[in-house]
C-alpha cells in the first residue's frame, strides 16, 4: 500500500513537470498541416537571416580553433615546465657528483624541452596565420559590394 502511495506521488510529480503540465497534447487529426510555401516570410528575409546565422557559425569556429589553441598552448607549457623542474633538480647536482647517467638525463631533458618549445612556436605562428586569415576573410565578407 505504501509503496503504491509512493508510486502514484512519483507518477504525479513526474507528470506536473515544467511545462508538460500546461502542454495540451492533442491527438486530433482533422488539423492541416501549414506548408513553408505558405509562411508569412519573404525570400529576401530568409536570405538575411541565413546569412546571419552563415556570420555566427564561422565566428563559433573560429572561436572553437581559438579555444583548442589555448588547450594547447596550456598543455605544452605545462609539459615545459614540469621538464625544467626535473632539469633544475639535475642542474643543481655539483659537477664533481655527477655520474653518466644525469649527463644522459640532463641532455635527453634539454632536447625534449627543445622539441616543446619548437612544438609551442610552431602551434603560436600556426594560431597568428589563422586569425589573419579570418581577419581578411572578414573584411570581405562585409566590405561593400
Amino acid at each position: 500500500m505504501e509503496l503504491k502511495k509512493s508510486f502514484s506521488d512519483s507518477e504525479r510529480a513526474l507528470r506536473s513537470y515544467g511545462a508538460v503540465s500546461e502542454t495540451a497534447w492533442t491527438t486530433d487529426k482533422g488539423h492541416l498541416d501549414v506548408s513553408m510555401a505558405e509562411s508569412t516570410i519573404s525570400p529576401e528575409e530568409i536570405e538575411v537571416e541565413m546569412a546571419r546565422i552563415q556570420r555566427l557559425r564561422e565566428v563559433l569556429v573560429r572561436r572553437e580553433s581559438e579555444l583548442r589553441f589555448m588547450m594547447d598552448d596550456i598543455q605544452l607549457c605545462k609539459d615545459i615546465m614540469s621538464l625544467k623542474q626535473e632539469l633544475r633538480l639535475i642542474v643543481a647536482v655539483p659537477e664533481k657528483d655527477k655520474n653518466k647517467k644525469h649527463r644522459q638525463q640532463e641532455e635527453e631533458l634539454i632536447l625534449k624541452i627543445h622539441k616543446l618549445v619548437q612544438k609551442r612556436d610552431f602551434l603560436v605562428d600556426d594560431a597568428e596565420v589563422e586569425r589573419l586569415r579570418f581577419d581578411l576573410y572578414t573584411e570581405q565578407a562585409t566590405a561593400p559590394k
